[in-house]
């Protein structure tokens, strides 16, 4: 792909243009990340705290 100069200046025109359109506060705004949500059912909670007091369990006898 051949890329010209005029092309190169009227993408500089461009932004020239829309970075004046937009107000400063807009560009430099901070968006939050949005949070992550994890949903367990019921039957992977109880596997969870089952492994859990397994483990703890293991941890007290071994010391």
């Amino acid at each position: 792909m051949t890329i010209y100069p005029f092309q190169l200046y009227e993408l500089m025109h461009l932004y020239g243009r829309t970075s004046k359109l937009k107000e400063p506060s807009m560009i430099e705004k901070d968006e939050q990340e949005p949070q992550d949500v994890v949903n367990i059912s019921s039957e992977a909670k109880k596997r969870q705290i089952i492994e859990e007091t397994k483990k703890e369990v293991l941890q007290k006898l071994r010391q």
